[in-house]
């Protein structure tokens, strides 16, 4: 009887033992896609890139910083020698269309409105900037939307959402919702790098001089 008695207390043992670590093994294998799922690696963080300047274009007579000026139809708001808004020490982020080339120096903005209040026209305005960057031989990083808004593209629009600054007229920034486009060049021993973008109320140019 004591014989039968242990062996079967062994064996309710071993039973019991077997169905925790089943029950363990099934636990951890369940948890693996939870966690997995729950943090996504794609969107984690951004790739920097950066410009061979090597390959970058001397500026053709573009004249002095900040280099652009309104035509006849537009005019420049809060204009002070030729700015809107100026940040000596200032970082902007400058998409590549596949990574962001973070840049540092002394930030000028520009913002644009037609003259007389009439209505903004932005097939002219890029007209006129298209024309000024093939004038003075300014090379194109990119031209096109704003990345997707999805789970991939998380990190990338939230680096180039960065670009907000705060002047003493206004806050500045690039807006996710318009198409802008991103520009280098050299000029006099120094590098630059200029966004543009506008919508139907304004337009906009931030030019940076980089630090060196």
């Amino acid at each position: 009887m004591k014989k039968t008695a242990i062996a079967l207390a062994l064996g309710v043992a071993l039973a019991s033992c077997n169905s925790r670590e089943k029950k363990t093994e099934e636990n951890t294998k369940d948890s693996i896609p939870t966690a997995a799922v729950e943090q996504p690696k794609v969107n984690g963080s951004v790739t920097a890139t950066t410009i061979d300047w090597k390959d970058i274009p001397e500026a053709k007579e573009p004249g002095n910083f900040p280099f652009f000026k309104p035509s006849k139809e537009f005019k420049v708001l809060n204009e002070k020698d030729g700015l809107s808004e100026v940040f000596e020490n200032e970082k902007m982020e400058n998409y590549t269309g596949k990574d962001v080339y973070t840049t540092n120096g002394k930030l000028g903005v520009l913002v644009f409105e037609n003259v007389d209040g009439q209505n903004f026209s932005k097939s002219l305005f890029e007209k006129n900037i298209t024309g000024y960057i093939t004038k003075i031989g300014a090379k194109e990083i990119y031209k096109g939307a704003f990345p997707p808004n999805e789970t991939a593209n998380e990190a990338l629009r939230k680096k180039l959402k960065e670009n907000l600054w705060t002047g003493k007229h206004r806050s500045v920034g690039l807006s996710d919702d318009e198409p802008f486009a991103v520009y280098a060049f050299k000029n006099n021993g120094k590098n630059y790098v200029v966004n543009v973008q506008f919508n139907s109320a304004q337009g906009y140019i931030y030019i940076m001089e980089l630090k060196s």
